[in-house]
């Protein structure tokens, strides 16, 4: 599965990606951003990885490529749950920050998740604080719902996202299937 707009692509998070996702999610620049702010070990980062290969959960763990093939990041749709799903495990390397690439990411993820997946709603949550990411995530039609424990809880529905989808300045390519 690859989905692709003009400047970004998503396509199944493999093994020898892991080196890019363990040292993004390690960088002193984005740690403070999770849940749970202490460093990865490379043993248990790996284990997570293939206990989600082997299980038969249903979701997808994206990696993000500029167009050229250059690392960028890291997305997922798990938890599925009937027509719903939780969206994240969002990373991207720290020095392409603020260059509209993950918009852009969001968008792939968030188009599979609606017009691929078919589900009818996705949330999330995000560090409250943590006013670049819900900026982004309003920016493509999420709503807070509530907050716990410092944790915006948010949400988006099909359709609220379909007319953004619709307004993209951008065509959306899909090779393969979900």
């Amino acid at each position: 599965m690859q989905i692709e707009g003009p400047r970004v692509r998503i396509r199944g998070l493999e093994k020898a990606d892991l080196s890019n996702t363990f040292a993004w999610r390690n960088d002193e620049r984005s740690l403070r951003w999770f849940k749970n702010a202490t460093p990865l070990q490379w043993e248990s980062h790996v284990n997570w990885y293939d206990k989600y290969q082997a299980s038969d959960a249903t979701g997808c763990m994206f990696f993000v490529e500029s167009s050229e093939g250059s690392p960028v990041g890291q997305s997922s749709i798990y938890n599925v749950d009937g027509d719903s799903a939780e969206v994240g495990r969002f990373l991207s390397q720290p020095e392409l920050r603020g260059a509209g690439l993950f918009r852009e990411a969001l968008l792939l993820t968030l188009y599979a998740a609606f017009d691929l997946a078919h589900l009818k709603r996705v949330h999330l949550e995000v560090i409250e604080n943590n006013d670049r990411a819900v900026r982004l995530y309003k920016s493509v039609g999420f709503e807070t719902t509530g907050t716990t424990d410092g944790l915006l809880q948010m949400d988006l529905t099909a359709g609220r996202f379909g007319p953004i989808r619709d307004a993209l300045p951008f065509a959306i390519t899909t090779q393969g299937s979900l």
